[in-house]
């Protein structure tokens, strides 16, 4: 199980940079941001929604029933892929001194250190909402998972509306983001449980992690326009780092401090990452172009 676990986070992390990277290659440059959310929206989607479908496939029938269901539409999306997707040749080689070049240029430093801290802020916190809106809520089960689903739907139709503000607001769109994750968690923390009040926050963290990917990925792939490809790889290998380290603090923080740890946590987080993005970003003299401050 933990080698077949490994297997999958590396297809998923090839997919993440393979998936961006395509949606560039294949569309005109004013195009770029809404496909990318298109690709980021479907992962994102899918992410948020897989979970509580697995759940209930794996309560009506057995969890093994969910991995061959899973297995399944692996090969579907596979064939589709070789069926509908043209070749786009061999891209551009990747050398360890490019991804250096990202980290040492201001301004693809700053998109991608606030989108993994947004990241952070997240995995720090996403998962413990489960107990949260069954003990402090009252929410059964059932309950819970469509207050999950609708923090994916929120998610989502942020996802695809950023493919379009990020066309002339990156900027603004990566800090509404941030600060959207950053108010829903700092708030239910001060919400006690307040039914209403609390899955109406749940929703408007959603909206605001929804956001993210887009922003992200647009930011890397206009700052680093000629290397686009190693800006995406080092983007994905950078938040899937945040994602574990997240993952790992929280689950610290919320069996000491219970659920109030893990989402101080995500608010400090978020609220750095939007303010990493809130003032005007140097450009780099012949290199990317000036981000719009707004």
């Amino acid at each position: 199980m933990i080698v077949a676990r490994a297997i999958l986070g590396l297809c998923i992390g090839a997919f993440w940079v393979f998936g961006a990277g395509a949606a560039i290659s294949l569309v005109r440059s004013e195009a770029r941001g809404s496909a990318i959310a298109i690709v980021s929206g479907g992962i994102f989607v899918a992410t948020v929604v897989a979970l509580p479908v697995a759940a209930l496939i794996g309560n009506l029938t057995t969890w093994r029933v969910a991995f061959v269901i899973s297995s399944g539409i692996s090969v579907a999306a596979f064939v589709v892929q070789l069926v509908a997707l043209p070749c786009l040749g061999t891209g551009v080689r990747v050398l360890p001194r490019t991804l250096l070049t990202i980290v040492k240029l201001p301004v693809p430093r700053v998109g991608l250190l606030a989108a993994s801290a947004i990241f952070f802020a997240n995995f720090a916190a996403y998962t413990y909402l489960n107990p949260l809106l069954e003990q402090r809520a009252g929410l059964t089960g059932e309950q819970v998972t469509l207050v999950l689903l609708g923090f994916g739907v929120a998610g989502g139709v942020t996802n695809f509306t950023a493919g379009r503000t990020v066309r002339h607001h990156l900027r603004a769109t990566m800090f509404g983001a941030g600060a959207l994750v950053c108010t829903g968690a700092f708030l239910i923390t001060l919400a006690d449980g307040e039914r209403i009040v609390t899955i109406l926050l749940v929703l408007v963290w959603g909206a605001g992690f929804g956001a993210v990917p887009v922003a992200a990925q647009t930011w890397m792939a206009q700052t680093m326009p000629e290397t686009a490809e190693g800006g995406l790889a080092l983007f994905v290998s950078a938040l899937q780092g945040s994602l574990a380290a997240g993952s790992a603090v929280g689950g610290i923080l919320y069996n000491t401090y219970s659920p109030a740890g893990a989402l101080v946590t995500a608010t400090i987080s978020a609220g750095l990452g939007s303010a990493m993005v809130s003032g005007r970003t140097g450009a780099v003299a012949g290199g990317p172009r000036r981000l719009s401050p707004s």
